[in-house]
């Protein structure tokens, strides 16, 4: 089963109130790590992953704390899931013709269908309380109806 990691669900918290606070107001790593209940080193952790991918950033000093390095609206749950998580991917193995993969062009469909989805939610929609519209996605295979109309081809 595809499951989402606890880092990932901790960082998305984490990134959610640095994004409801404000972007010009660092937050003391104390005050998100008694937030969100978490050790103030495992909430560092994930924060310089964040760091590094460019989506956070820290402020030294008796003010200091951390902040989105850019808008809420240029951060993608695609970019938070690959900083903490790593490359989304269904196959692990290097190699399309590894043997061990039954169909490795319909997981890679699922995977670029699922990146698709992930770079179209940003932080934004998730921080704030705007009302959401949820449309299901599919993969088409040669004998659905859509692929015979000509979608597939």
């Amino acid at each position: 089963m595809f499951k989402l990691s606890t880092g990932f669900k901790a960082g998305l918290r984490a990134l959610t109130i640095l994004a409801q606070k404000g972007p010009k107001t660092p937050i003391p790593i104390s005050e998100l790590t008694r937030e969100l209940s978490l050790s103030d080193k495992y909430l560092e952790q994930l924060l310089m992953a964040l760091r590094r991918a460019g989506l956070v950033r820290s402020v030294r000093g008796a003010n200091g704390g951390f902040l989105l390095a850019r808008e809420a609206t240029k951060i993608t749950i695609l970019d938070i899931m690959t900083a903490l998580q790593g490359p989304l991917a269904f196959c692990d193995c290097e190699a399309k013709a590894c043997g061990e993969c039954v169909r490795p062009e319909i997981w890679d469909a699922l995977e670029l269908s699922m990146s698709s989805s992930l770079a179209m939610i940003t932080l934004y929609h998730l921080a704030s309380r705007d009302p959401v519209h949820v449309m299901a996605q599919s993969v088409v295979l040669p004998d659905s109806p859509v692929w015979q109309d000509g979608a597939g081809i």
